[in-house]
């Protein structure tokens, strides 16, 4: 099963996403911001990033994406 990484601010916007992602049989690991994404990531295997782009803390969505195509070149 392919795992889907969604990190949102927004609440509604990513319980949506992760409904409908789960309904199309994705595996999906959820945060809120880059900065808990990232903490997350490290004991995780990831197919596929969703991301916000702006969010609070140290982290923006461009930096948490940089890491995943790091650590997992065959991500999308």
């Amino acid at each position: 099963m392919r795992t889907v990484h969604v990190v949102e601010v927004e609440p509604p916007v990513r319980l949506t996403l992760i409904d409908a992602l789960e309904y199309a049989g994705f595996s999906v690991i959820e945060a809120a911001t880059a900065d808990e994404a990232l903490e997350i990531i490290s004991d995780q295997s990831i197919n596929l990033l969703f991301t916000d782009i702006q969010m609070p803390g140290e982290h923006s969505g461009v930096d948490l994406a940089h890491v995943v195509a790091d650590r997992f070149p065959d991500a999308g």
